[in-house]
């Protein structure tokens, strides 16, 4: 997330040289319009897809044989999935449970 931002920092400061110097009349308008589309489509992105993974399955899960260990957590991890593609990772609980 932090290089993301920091990418539409730089594309945002880029995007106001651009503007500043086709204002100035020192420039053509493309570059400014190039790096606002930029800027535009980085930042409502993250919007259109963050909603969509965290929203619920529309066909039912069903759990696979695929398993693995979270290398973040270390804990057990089921791939789950459905007829479309969907997947999601579960963490299983722990053996004595």
């Amino acid at each position: 997330m932090m290089l993301r931002n920091a990418i539409v920092g730089a594309f945002g400061v880029v995007f106001l040289l651009c503007l500043w110097g086709a204002a100035q009349g020192n420039a053509p308008w493309g570059a400014p319009l190039v790096f606002g589309v930029l800027v535009a489509a980085l930042v409502f992105e993250r919007r259109r897809y963050s909603a969509q993974a965290g929203a619920d399955p529309r066909e039912p899960l069903a759990p696979t044989r695929e398993r693995f260990i979270d290398p973040e957590s270390g804990r057990p991890v089921q791939v789950w999935t459905n007829a479309r593609g969907e997947r999601r990772y579960v963490e299983e609980p722990p053996a004595g449970a």
